[in-house]
């Protein structure tokens, strides 16, 4: 055994060199995110995973559902997919974002494409997230896998899978779950908020997913498969508002179909999701009973250097929310249908230098049901009782790839894409009623606003040597009619239900320009030592305009500079890693919408791991020293913002475990 392993350390060290310094594949400007970089973290979702990635950030809102702001942009004007499918949350305040219903041991890789440079998919304002799933490999396989850790988290999941020369399929299933975690002042999440006593060591989430997947190759370059997803949430506590979610349950269908050089992918999402006070200390009860169903198709055809498609899908959302004795249709029953057509043009036009260019063209309808639509509400605040609009747009990329020298290349793209207002953004209607009202007011959509439309120019370098792997990125976006969040004064009319002071969060058009970098490089010290480090900047700014009450001009949700620095030790069977990571303070804040400064921070982790013929283990420590710490605050998680600050986790210990057979 021993002169075994002499003999594979030479191979597993070029192995570890390649994984830690390996190029990434281009293609209109995609990083990727693997379930090994996963699973060596204690990330319980998709979106705390993605928070390693340069560039990228989370919104925390408790335990798990974990939502991204990537390079400023969040919410809707990023675009998350699943094998190229969509699903939508259904609560308004984003507690189930779009990541949150994937389990990761279906996930075989992440697509993250910054800017707007996906011509494929409709709405890529800021970015496209693609969650790419496994798919069987020739024979019968299995994998088990066991995550234990701090704060009673349990993650077990088992897939097996079977493929052969003309068939394949799989199955899965995976159980989380995990008490409120503990901070650096020893307290759980839980005492940060209202939540009664009996509650604060309740379960934070329990999930259960299941999911298969089958395939049929008729023939050489066709291919039909069918999967299928089912998620069910149970108990999941989010103290930064002021409901939690004891139900959320999502299920994804998708059937994708192939044959030589045409694709096809159709495919049915459906969240029903329900959120309530009933674990709160409460004056008076509250809850939202929302479900989200999409269904769409997408067709393209390839033909080399050029290849061309087709979008249509339509996403309903409604949601009814009750206050105390009254019910309200918050989101009236609205389909969002969109038709686009694209193209997208490859080509080398010289040994060195490689163009990508893509147009696309769409037409979106936003409608909502007129019987359940409050448009005296809409009157009121906008002057408007509009409840059908419709827009038709083009959006288009131009990137450049220029190989300045062996291992150095060059990258440029300028891009301008669009995203139309959602059902709640033009829709949502909430009257308070008289209650709550000093601290709130109404919340109430805009059916005027004008579709987000973002410009963007891209510049990057990459670097690859045998020692050095580098990136460098730097960005500047102006969008035209920015959707944000505003306090708006009704002057039409008079006050509606048992409003007095005619005050409320609405949304409204303005000009913004966010602009950044990030820079990552990994640098190999010797054959087994490396040293990593990356940071990101993003800066938001936007017009002000005090007739409407918008007299700061930094943008919400705009996190600070953040910066990591780890040394890693990889024989390509075993390693260990110390980290360092670091936020600065954040005082670039929305004082309008009483966003406050979040002070900087820093922490240890530690990480060790290894492979043993089909076994890999993997373990670990995050905030060694037990920081007491925020991440960058947020207060725009209305109309049910508690209004509460949820620390990070304080030191939690973590154990990953897999068996390959």
């Amino acid at each position: 055994m021993k002169r075994l392993v002499l003999l594979l350390a030479p191979l597993s060290v070029a192995v570890a060199q390649e994984v830690l310094l390996k190029e990434v594949e281009v293609k209109a400007k995609k990083e990727v995110l693997t379930t090994r970089e996963v699973r060596e973290s204690f990330a319980k979702d998709p979106g705390e995973a993605l928070s390693q990635m340069e560039g990228v950030w989370k919104l925390r809102k408790g335990g798990i559902a974990n939502d991204i702001v990537l390079r400023g942009f969040s919410g809707r004007n990023l675009n998350v997919l699943f094998d190229g499918a969509r699903i939508y949350n259904a609560c308004p305040n984003r507690m189930d974002p779009s990541l949150f219903h994937v389990d990761f041991a279906e996930v075989k890789e992440i697509e993250v494409i910054k800017g707007p440079f996906d011509i494929r998919n409709y709405g890529s304002l800021g970015g496209t997230v693609n969650i790419v799933t496994v798919e069987p490999k020739k024979g019968l396989h299995g994998k088990l896998n066991i995550g234990v850790g701090s704060f009673s988290y349990f993650n077990p999941s088992l897939s097996l899978s079977y493929g052969s020369d003309r068939f394949y399929g799989l199955l899965g299933y995976s159980y989380r779950y995990s008490k409120p975690y503990k901070t650096g002042e020893g307290k759980r999440f839980t005492e940060y908020a209202d939540y009664k006593p009996s509650e604060r060591d309740s379960t934070a989430f329990r999930i259960n997913t299941a999911w298969t997947k089958i395939g049929f190759k008729p023939a050489k370059d066709s291919k039909v498969e069918l999967s299928y997803t089912a998620q069910r949430a149970r108990d999941v506590l989010y103290p930064y508002l002021m409901m939690d979610s004891p139900k959320d349950d999502a299920d994804r269908l998708n059937l994708k179909l192939s044959y030589g050089k045409l694709k096809l992918n159709a495919y049915y999402s459906y969240v029903d999701h329900l959120m309530n006070n009933s674990k709160r200390r409460a004056m008076m009860f509250m809850e939202t009973k929302a479900r989200s169903k999409t269904y769409g198709i997408k067709a393209e055809y390839d033909l080399g250097s050029l290849s061309f498609g087709l979008e249509a899908f339509t996403w309903n959302w409604r949601a009814k929310t009750q206050m105390g004795s009254m019910s309200q249709n918050t989101i009236p029953d609205v389909d969002t249908t969109d038709f686009g057509l694209f193209g997208e043009y490859r080509k080398k036009l010289k040994k060195d230098l490689r163009l990508v260019a893509g147009l696309r063209l769409d037409t979106t309808q936003t409608k909502a049901s007129k019987s359940k639509a409050n448009t005296a509400l809409y009157y009121r605040y906008h002057g408007t009782r509009n409840t059908n609009k419709r827009d038709t747009y083009p959006s288009t990329n131009l990137q450049l790839f220029y190989k300045l020298s062996e291992g150095v290349e060059l990258f440029s793209g300028i891009g301008y894409s669009v995203r139309v207002p959602d059902a709640q953004e033009r829709y949502f209607a909430l009257d308070r009623m008289g209650m709550m009202e000093t601290r709130y007011g109404d919340w109430v959509g805009n059916p005027d606003l004008k579709p987000s439309k973002n410009t963007q120019l891209d510049l990057g370098l990459e670097l690859r040597t045998s020692r050095v792997s580098a990136d460098i990125s730097l960005f500047y976006s102006f969008v035209k009619d920015f959707v944000t969040l505003y306090n708006d004064t009704g002057v039409y009319g008079t006050p509606v239900g048992m409003d007095n002071d005619n005050k409320a969060r609405s949304y409204t058009n303005v000009d913004a320009r966010l602009y950044g970098g990030e820079a990552k490089a990994t640098l190999a010290l010797t054959e087994t030592l490396f040293l990593e480090g990356g940071f990101s900047y993003v800066r938001g700014k936007k017009d002000t305009d005090p007739s409407r009450n918008i007299t700061d001009e930094d943008i919400a949700e705009i996190p600070p500079l953040k910066g990591r620095l780890a040394l890693r030790f990889d024989t390509g069977i075993y390693f260990a890693q110390i980290e360092g990571l670091f936020q600065a303070t954040q005082d670039k804040v929305d004082s309008d919408l009483n966003e406050q400064k979040t002070p900087g921070w820093g922490i240890v982790n530690l990480k060790v791991g290894g492979d043993y013929r089909n076994f890999r283990l993997i373990a670990g420590v995050e905030n060694l020293f037990d920081k007491f710490y925020y991440e960058h605050l947020s207060y725009l998680r209305d109309p049910f913002s508690s209004g509460t600050r949820v620390p990070e986790p304080g030191r939690s210990f973590y154990v990953n475990a897999s068996y390959l057979f």
